[in-house]
């Protein structure tokens, strides 16, 4: 009994000093650190600091080259000011503000990137530290029982009820779980320094969860449908769309430009119809567009072939995920289904072999060790399903 009543104390002054610790931590939901990160996040402002840039660039695709201002003597008495307009075809300006539209719309798909990876990130870690909580409190359990274990073995070994090895072995299970749970605690520790860079705040180490650890939800969508979402899928479709853009921008060279201007070149009385130049420009040097759009054609078949590529790696994730939620998801089944129940089953049957005086304190002490095994067996499974199910969301686009 006053064993007992020594055990019940160790377990209040453990739970007492949690309780400590977690007033200097900030409790916080998966939610609100996805939405810390998407605003403080440094990949994040650096993908919108790149779309502001492209989106400032499109005023430059009606690139008109700056006029020529000429000084001409036509009269051999006096110099007269001219000035020269060299213009594109229409058709460039347009191809090429097609084009600038395109990379802020790529642009953008690459902040949805950074995003989609951030999220998963930021999943992975909370998934992690909301694990390693719930293995910390059993550990504490442990090293509280234990603790008691090693007292009653050497009370037992000195009074001659067991021998020196089974002594031994309790303080060896004692000093395992005391360095077990220094381990922990370290991991806890860097998760939280991890969940603190992640979410833009690196010098904050007080981050903690505040949802226990419970099942992820995940709706499995037809192979076909998978990637719809995916905007590492949507880059690769969109800078298909680019490629194509950009190739017709190189067409366009093909077209000759327009040349205005004004110079007079007769007496002061000359009308101003005949002071005005009217021409056009001859892309004559073929060569140089035959290259650009030779070049453009092979960088459309490169970005259809990675777009091909791509889906190729994201299938082979996918399936790899889906092998993943089935072989966790039958971990989880076995353990809810039967390990946990007879977990529970063994506890109460160990406090009433132990309150009636069927088994001693020993005997007590392992049949729990045994339960609390069980039970981080399912911490373990249920952090690899809901992991595995982020990765399948990632996957999505979710």
């Amino acid at each position: 009994m006053k064993q007992v009543t020594k055990s019940i104390c160790a377990i209040l002054l453990l739970i007492q000093g949690l309780k400590l610790e977690a007033q200097n931590l900030k409790s916080m939901s998966l939610n609100q650190l996805l939405e810390q990160a998407q605003k403080s996040n440094p990949s994040m402002l650096l993908a919108e600091q790149r779309i502001e840039k492209v989106r400032k660039l499109q005023a430059s695709a009606f690139n008109i080259q700056s006029p020529e201002v000429l000084f001409e003597a036509p009269t051999s008495t006096e110099l007269r000011p001219g000035v020269l307009q060299n213009i594109d075809f229409p058709t460039r300006y347009l191809r090429n503000y097609q084009t600038a539209k395109k990379e802020t719309q790529i642009t953008a798909i690459e902040k949805e990137m950074a995003w989609n990876e951030l999220r998963l990130k930021i999943r992975l870690t909370y998934t992690e530290l909301q694990y390693l909580k719930e293995v910390y409190e059993s550990y504490l359990q442990q090293d509280s029982l234990l603790e008691d274990l090693v007292e009653v073995t050497g009370i037992r070994h000195q009074v001659g009820q067991i021998s020196a090895l089974e002594k031994l072995n309790a303080e060896a299970q004692y000093k395992e779980i005391r360095y077990q749970l220094g381990q922990v605690k370290t991991r806890l520790q860097t998760t939280r320094l991890s969940l603190a860079l992640l979410t833009g705040n690196p010098s904050d180490s007080s981050l903690n969860s505040s949802e226990a650890l419970a099942k992820a939800q995940v709706q499995s969508p037809l192979q076909e449908d998978a990637f719809a979402g995916n905007p590492q899928n949507k880059w690769y479709e969109q800078n298909i769309s680019l490629q194509h853009s950009k190739l017709k921008q190189e067409r366009s060279g093909w077209f000759p430009g327009l040349v205005v201007g004004y110079l007079n070149q007769g007496p002061d009385q000359t009308p101003l119809n005949y002071r005005m130049r009217y021409g056009f420009t001859l892309p004559l040097w073929f060569w140089q567009n035959i290259s650009k759009v030779g070049a453009q054609k092979k960088e459309l078949e490169i970005a259809e072939q990675q777009a091909l590529v791509n889906r190729y790696g994201l299938t082979g994730v996918y399936q790899e995920t889906l092998s993943g939620l089935k072989q966790y998801g039958e971990a989880l089944n076995y353990y809810e289904q039967t390990a946990l129940p007879q977990a529970s089953q063994l506890a109460r049957e160990a406090r009433e072999s132990y309150r009636l005086g069927s088994i001693g304190y020993y005997h007590y002490l392992i049949n729990l060790q045994q339960v609390i095994k069980i039970r981080l067996g399912y911490l373990e499974a249920l952090k690899n399903y809901n992991q595995t199910a982020y990765t399948f969301q990632f996957l999505k686009g979710e």
